[in-house]
């Protein structure tokens, strides 16, 4: 289960901002008492890199790992989150949605109703210390009301438009919307083929569980979603790994 118990927590932010939370939205204040948690006790950040490494070579982790993960590529990822990581020495790992991606002539594939994303030399600047990307779909759609021939086709426009932007990402993908949840068990199977004949070696999804260390499915691995509105103790909750249990008794409890 959580960090007590062997497993690795990937904990999953999308939204930093200097205002009120909101579901999808930290702020900057509860950050701070977040990352300075993470500090006290003990617990070390790892990169996108450094699990691969770990899966692929059996490279050990550091002693209380945790992952922070971040989906969208919004701008305040830079304007909010980056001085944060740098400040309290945490590292960061980031999704990109590509086509959201700003070009340095302010250029995006299209128009979007999820807010302002970063330009790609402010990314370009973030991956140099704190924060390393991957991949996060071209336009934000749903593997899961995609078809097969559509989820390729995806994966390449992702990568060229990445790749176009000078953006460095490691070979990890995030599913939009937490999962890819195809009834077929075939279907999935194939689409974990072709994550891997596009160079995707790790994939990412929000289950709010902790896998246990080593990952035994490398396109499945466990995130957990924090909330804007989760009081302290939550957050707490959420790193040692409980969360789903302690979201099973709230439902219950109403």
């Amino acid at each position: 289960m959580g960090s007590a118990f062997g497993g690795l927590p990937v904990l999953n932010y999308h939204k930093i901002s200097t205002d009120k939370p909101d579901f999808l939205t930290v702020s900057t204040h509860q950050l701070r008492r977040q990352f300075a948690y993470l500090n006290k006790k003990g617990y070390t950040t790892i990169f996108l890199s450094e699990l691969l490494a770990h899966v692929e070579q059996k490279k050990p982790l550091p002693a209380r790992p945790v992952m922070i993960t971040v989906d969208d590529g919004y701008r305040d990822n830079y304007n909010n989150l980056y001085p944060l990581l740098k400040e309290y020495d945490i590292k960061a790992n980031i999704f990109l949605v590509a086509g959201f991606i700003r070009s340095p002539d302010n250029k995006q594939v299209a128009p979007n109703p999820m807010g302002e994303f970063m330009f790609a030399e402010e990314a370009i600047e973030m991956s140099k210390d704190q924060v390393q990307f991957g991949w996060h779909t071209y336009m934000h759609e749903s593997y899961s009301s995609l078809s097969l021939p559509e989820i390729e086709a995806d994966l390449i426009k992702t990568k060229t438009r990445l790749q176009e932007l000078g953006i460095p990402v490691q070979p990890c993908h995030a599913y939009t919307f937490g999962a890819y949840n195809q009834q077929k068990e075939e279907k999935k199977l194939a689409m974990f083929q072709l994550l891997q004949q596009h160079g995707i070696r790790l994939a990412f999804r929000v289950s709010n569980w902790v896998d246990k260390i080593p990952v035994e499915n490398r396109f499945f691995v466990s995130r957990i979603h924090v909330s804007g509105l989760f009081p302290f103790w939550k957050f707490k909750v959420c790193v040692w790994g409980y969360i789903k249990i302690f979201n099973r008794f709230e439902k219950m409890l109403k």
